[in-house]
């Protein structure tokens, strides 16, 4: 309740109060707080006959376009946002790929012992470890995983 709140006493037949009453004690409201809950409910459904008149009529009838504007609007937006981000993130995962490859290449040119290694090969070793630890595995986890011959 508001602090602005409003006290006022109400007079109830028995058979309302009863209802009343009952209506509290399913929803496990107390005191006055059933009738506060109704009243509200009511003054609620009150404000939407509006919109059966003529006048809502004429309301929905003005308002009901420009709401759709507004939502192919946001749509659009939001669409361009999406193409955005995409663009962004394609080229940050395509500097990352080259970066990788590059990795590899200077990789093989380092170790004597990877002269016979394709640079293919070392790049799916690393991929399948990445992919296992994307999908919660530590790195040492996932390369023991991959030397027990397991993907």
């Amino acid at each position: 309740m508001s602090k602005s709140a409003k006290v006022m006493s109400l007079r109830l037949s028995p058979d309302d109060y009863r209802r009343l009453h009952a209506y509290g004690v399913s929803k496990g409201l107390t005191d006055s707080e059933p009738a506060r809950e109704l009243i509200a409910g009511g003054l609620a459904s009150d404000g939407l006959a509006l919109y059966s008149t003529e006048l809502g009529g004429y309301l929905r009838g003005v308002m009901q376009p420009l709401l759709e504007q507004l939502d192919r609007t946001l749509g659009e937006r939001n669409a361009e946002q999406e193409d955005r981000i995409a663009r962004v993130v394609h080229r940050a995962t395509r500097a990352s790929i080259v970066a990788a490859i590059a990795s590899v290449e200077i990789e093989k040119g380092t170790f004597n012992g990877l002269d016979g290694v394709s640079a293919s090969d070392i790049y799916a070793a690393y991929d399948k470890q990445a992919g296992l630890m994307q999908r919660g595995m530590t790195l040492s986890e996932a390369r023991e995983r991959l030397s027990d011959g397991k993907s």
